[in-house]
């Protein structure tokens, strides 16, 4: 119970692996990292800031986000249970993202999760803030220390409106804190604040870091002014003041400093592919890749600057697909393949021939697929492509030479047949289910091939959803004409064909939210964008009919069943407040979100 009142009242909490109230109140000698002798210069700062980084990265990262060890990162608990995914596994830690009704447990390990991991973001972005604003510190010389300062601050603004960002959308009104907390002011009676003041502060941060972070750095793997903005511009939005949201975007959009990937490029180039793929495979700007806006470098087995470099992308939205029946069938003649035992063992030549090992965690709905088929683009939009989604599996005879196999013996490897054990809450294992390729890493060692760890720099936030949150805000301020030439720079981009004025007064939101998961499929929080809109102009996210549940029963045949409550008013989509957080604040009583 003591835990949450620490992760609100300990501004070190993300340099500590835990905290204990008694050991903090005692006196101990100050070691040469302590925030006093730390935080006296720009260099200090800048080694504080560095925490922020790795904790961002945590999203990707493996952390037993669910508990019970299944490996999946962060980011599943936004990115699955939505209208485009559902979990394709029986794990209790997952149910909520195959059966909404599932959501009801107020103690699951990442309802705690998500809440330490943005408080820890933001108790860390508030020393750094609060010092920052300290007396007798070297920022250097005449202009440049004021530059200095401000390029501190901006960093650690950003981080702290980032983490409210995800609590916001996860639980709605929580606590505000905006002060470093030491033993002086510790508190145990914190109260919910309301989302609109939270997203007032949230968008003081994001301006800030806008104005004083260049449009791009010099590499991306820091944070700039082009994401800032992005999430500037997302933020206006939430509150429902899109030509705001106009004006915030307008500079990154039509800047010269970024533009969409449409030719071939990178490591990937040689290979078949498609611009759309390249870019996930090659996401540096040092490399060319001129789309992506903020990626996170990693290393081959070993621990980076920001943290432990392995993610977990892959084995959450690859399917596992080693463990079909029928895909089992393939690559046993391959020359790497040792029947024996052995370095090649079955697992590791399939993956190492089938862009690396998937666990089959959470993988699109059926009515995401049928998204592609828009227009009946379904043959030509290479976001659905064999390039871009998993609709083959490759094998590999004893002479080395790779055949896609589409089918075993009249039995399709990959489909979307949904069985009747799909339907029911105790088994959901379709491991020859399709998926993206967007995260594909083959480890270069074979022995390696079958680890669930991915080593190569990756994607976290691109041009192209920018382009389309413009559309949107151009949208709702009655700029259809313009709105239509952001989506289908997309569009065409992927050989998909553009959509008209008409179209889009026709589809409204709904279509822009089609779009944004043709082209966002796993990289969005989807469940955040459904929640926003849902919430819009005081809409609430418990209607049946709003964006969430209405999409939900569309798209989504395994979460969106009657049976597990899409069609119910009674069933929550705010996540938990975590009820040992609750339980923990004694001064002052809290109730939970409606529905629990």
């Amino acid at each position: 119970m003591k835990k949450y009142t620490c992760i609100l009242s300990m501004a070190l909490a993300l340099l500590t692996s835990g905290c204990n109230e008694n050991s903090f109140l005692e006196e101990d000698p100050r070691d040469a990292l302590y925030p006093e002798n730390l935080l006296v210069d720009y260099n200090g700062f800048k080694s504080m800031i560095t925490p922020l980084y790795g904790q961002m990265r945590a999203e990707y990262r493996r952390a037993d986000a669910m508990g019970g060890g299944i490996p999946l990162c962060l980011h599943s608990a936004w990115g699955g249970g939505v209208d485009n995914a559902w979990a394709n596994n029986t794990s209790s830690a997952v149910k909520f993202l195959y059966n909404p009704l599932e959501i009801t447990y107020t103690d699951l390990d990442i309802w705690n999760n998500i809440f330490q991991w943005s408080y820890r973001i933001i108790n860390t972005a508030n020393m750094v803030i609060s010092r920052a604003e300290g007396s007798g510190i070297n920022w250097g010389a005449g202009s440049d220390a004021e530059t200095k300062k401000n390029e501190v601050l901006a960093e650690a603004r950003f981080f702290r409106a980032w983490a409210y960002r995800h609590l916001t959308y996860s639980f709605g009104d929580v606590p505000l804190s905006t002060e470093e907390i030491t033993g002086m002011n510790y508190r145990d009676d914190w109260e919910r604040t309301p989302v609109a003041d939270i997203r007032k502060v949230m968008i003081e941060d994001f301006q800030f870091a806008a104005d004083h972070l260049p449009l791009r750095t010099s590499n991306n793997s820091k944070i700039s002014g082009a994401v800032a903005r992005h999430y500037l511009g997302e933020t206006y939005l939430a509150m429902g003041e899109p030509q705001k949201a106009v004006d915030a975007l307008k500079p990154l959009v039509t800047g010269s400093e970024y533009s969409l990937i449409t030719q071939r490029f990178g490591k990937n180039a040689s290979n078949e592919g498609c611009p759309f793929i390249d870019l996930f495979y090659t996401p540096m700007y040092a490399d060319g890749n001129t789309e992506v806006l903020l990626a996170f470098v990693n290393t081959e087995e070993e621990n980076s600057s920001y943290g432990t470099a392995q993610v977990y992308m892959t084995t959450t939205y690859k399917n596992y697909y080693a463990n079909d029946g029928n895909c089992k069938k393939t690559n046993q003649n391959n020359p790497d393949y040792e029947k024996n035992g052995g370095e090649g063992s079955y697992a590791q030549v399939f993956w190492q021939a089938n862009g690396g090992k998937g666990a089959g965690r959470v993988v699109p709905s059926r009515g995401a697929l049928r998204l592609y088929n828009y227009k009946d683009m379904g043959s030509q939009d290479e976001r659905v492509s064999d390039y871009a989604m998993v609709w083959s599996i490759t094998d590999v005879d004893a002479g080395g030479k790779a055949t896609r196999l589409t089918h075993w013996n009249g039995t399709a490897l990959i489909d979307t047949t949904v069985n009747d054990k799909m339907l029911t809450a105790s088994s959901i294992k379709k491991y020859n289910w399709p998926t993206t390729r967007k995260w594909n890493y083959t480890a270069p060692i074979l022995a390696n091939a079958a680890n669930d760890g991915h080593y190569a720099d990756i994607v976290y936030l691109r041009l192209a959803d920018t382009y389309l949150l413009y559309a949107e805000a151009l949208y709702k301020t009655n700029h259809t004409d313009d709105a239509i030439i952001w989506i289908n720079k997309v569009r065409n981009r992927s050989k998909a064909v553009s959509i008209t004025a008409n179209d889009l007064t026709q589809g409204g939101m709904d279509l822009i939210l089609d779009e944004r998961s043709r082209e966002l499929l796993t990289e969005e929080e989807r469940r955040h964008t459904l929640i926003r809109v849902s919430q819009e102009n005081g809409g609430d996210e418990r209607d049946v009919d709003n964006y969430f549940k209405r999409r939900m029963r569309q798209l989504n045949e395994i979460a969106g069943t009657p049976e597990r409550g899409m069609h119910s008013y009674e069933t929550p989509v705010l996540f938990p407040l975590p009820q040992s957080f609750i339980d923990s604040n004694t001064g002052r009583k809290l109730e939970n979100n409606p529905g629990y």
